[in-house]
């Protein structure tokens, strides 16, 4: 019996993305970072602009950009859903160029934290990815992006690899088993973004690359909050998307 994610199919949609309204022009570069309070410090610090917002329909995030207009940033939401829709109206506003920037759980010992790591490959443990590419157990990220963004980290000083995540629609269900047995498939970190976007990118054309720092930690016995929503990385890592996108 096939499962109805498996039904890809090239019909037309009925719905289709339409762009945000913003004041002036959307940037051709984006930063997705799910990093509010990294945003809202740039911000009150003149280093981004705010020129619009997502529909209150769909949080009502903020869309910032930078003073020369040549990045917009904004946070998704949470999850491949909401942040696969709001790509999508980026995109469809004229975003030809992004990266997105995180935290995630660790589930293997080599990802420590505040590690970085630059996803080579998104285990598919989400259901947004199956409606752009088709079925596979693995979405592999474009090789030169990766490399690229793993060097630029590092000349930025923030020391980063790459690596594969494990991208699930239920962070309430990373059972014991089952982080196990991704960890046994190569997972050293788990989120809920990567392969529904990086699907979302390769459907339409768009230049994508992902970077996540190690955050909480589900390797021990009990989970491990680490405050990683404090983590210094946050900000850093921001910044660098914002430098990596115009290059």
């Amino acid at each position: 019996m096939r499962l109805p994610l498996e039904e890809l199919d090239d019909d037309e949609p009925v719905l289709r993305p339409s762009p945000v309204h913003v004041d002036g022009r959307f940037p051709s570069a984006a930063v997705l970072c799910f990093f509010p309070e990294a945003i809202d410090t740039m911000e009150r610090d003149g280093e981004l602009e705010r020129i619009g917002a997502f529909s209150t329909q769909l949080g009502g995030m903020a869309i910032r950009a930078t003073p020369d207009r040549d990045v917009a940033v904004f946070h998704p939401g949470v999850g491949g859903p909401l942040s696969a829709h709001c790509f999508e109206q980026a995109i469809a506003s004229g975003v030809r160029a992004a990266i997105a920037v995180g935290g995630a759980g660790a589930i293997a010992p080599s990802f420590g934290k505040d590690d970085v790591l630059v996803v080579s490959a998104a285990l598919r443990d989400e259901g947004t990815s199956f409606h752009y590419v088709p079925a596979s157990r693995m979405l592999q990220f474009d090789e030169d992006e990766v490399r690229r963004l793993v060097d630029g980290h590092v000349d930025a000083g923030l020391p980063a690899a790459a690596g594969v995540t494990w991208t699930t629609d239920a962070d309430f269900r990373e059972t014991r088993g089952r982080t196990a047995r991704r960890r046994a498939e190569g997972c050293v970190a788990v989120e809920m973004e990567a392969a529904s976007l990086a699907a979302v990118a390769r459907f339409r054309g768009v230049r994508y690359g992902h970077v996540l720092y190690s955050g909480d930690d589900l390797t021990g016995e009990v989970w491990a909050e680490r405050a990683w929503t404090r983590s210094g990385r946050r900000a850093s890592l921001l910044r660098t998307a914002i430098d990596l996108s115009v290059r």
